[in-house]
Formats: C-alpha cells, structure tokens, sequence
C-alpha cells in the first residue's frame, strides 16, 4: 500500500514538529514524530483494526497517537492521512472541504 499525506497533514505535522521542539526540545520532538510515523506504518500494516468515523468525511477512519488523532482513509491501494490533528480539536471543523 502507498502513504500519500494531504497538504493539511504535512502542515500538521510541521506545526506538531514546531511546537514540540519550542516546548520540550529536539530529543523530544524527534520521539514524538517516530511515535506518529511508526502508527502510520501500523495503519498501513492493517487498517482494519481501526475504527470509522464516517460523520467526518467518507471512508475516514481514525488511530490515535500520544495527544493526536490521524484522521485517514484507504482508497485501493492508498493509504491517504488527512489530518494529524490535537485530540482536543473539533475534528468536522478541520476538515479541508476537498476531503468532504
């Protein structure tokens, strides 16, 4: 399966990069993203094992990871992330409407 992340999740993970460094430092910011990374292979691996949130766009499933949710879909063989959003955010409000 292929990974292809949106625009909006590469932004995501700069700012989750970003933030991480300024408040924790680089020892943890790296930590951080290999934790992202690696549930994103987890996701590719098997991403029946992650529950559907089809209220957010069709297809989308999510799997949580430290403080943030992957918002993700599979279409044939490509495994799209949406968003990496903060597990506190209003998921519907941060959905680029190309995902809709």
């Amino acid at each position: 399966m292929n990974l292809e992340l949106t625009h909006a999740a590469l932004d995501d993970l700069r700012s989750i990069r970003a933030y991480t460094i300024d408040q924790w430092g680089p020892p943890q910011e790296q930590q951080y993203l290999d934790q992202i990374w690696k549930k994103f292979g987890s996701i590719l691996t098997d991403s029946s094992k992650f529950r559907f949130r089809q209220d957010l766009f069709p297809g989308c499933q999510i799997a949580a990871e430290g403080k943030h949710v992957i918002l993700f879909r599979v279409h044939r063989s490509t495994l799209q992330v949406v968003r990496v959003l903060h597990g506190a955010m209003d998921f519907k409000r941060h959905i680029p409407p190309e995902n809709l």
